[in-house]
């Protein structure tokens, strides 16, 4: 069974969508590929803002990207639990954030799956 786990991620004040993404796929990804490898699936979903998808109907979700991560196993997932309770590990990664994201406003959602 694959496990996954799903991150609602808001930029951080001042930088626009186009800077976010840019910081996030050209910075922050590589370093948690890096630090984090035991993932078997790692993708973001950043939210489209165009004017003819934000409106009345449908309004603003509250963050930026949803990231998805799956682990193959429930070994490589409690490798990630263990990796990211690392208080070296998580400095750097909380470190990287600073530049992007509102880390305090992440949230973080393990999903099961059916159909």
């Amino acid at each position: 069974m694959v496990i996954k786990h799903f991150f609602l991620i808001s930029k951080k004040p001042g930088i626009s969508a186009q800077e976010f993404r840019a910081y996030y796929e050209a910075h922050h990804v590589p370093l948690i590929k890096r630090l984090l490898p035991m993932f078997a699936h790692y993708q973001r979903h950043y939210v489209d803002r165009s004017e003819s998808r934000i409106d009345a109907v449908q309004a603003d979700p509250g963050f930026d990207v949803i990231t998805e991560i799956h682990f193959a196993t429930q070994a490589d997932y409690d490798a990630f639990l263990a990796t990211v309770s690392d208080p070296a590990v998580l400095a750097e990664i909380r470190a990287d954030e600073a530049h992007f994201l509102i880390s305090d406003a992440t949230r973080s959602l393990r999903m099961d799956s059916s159909g």
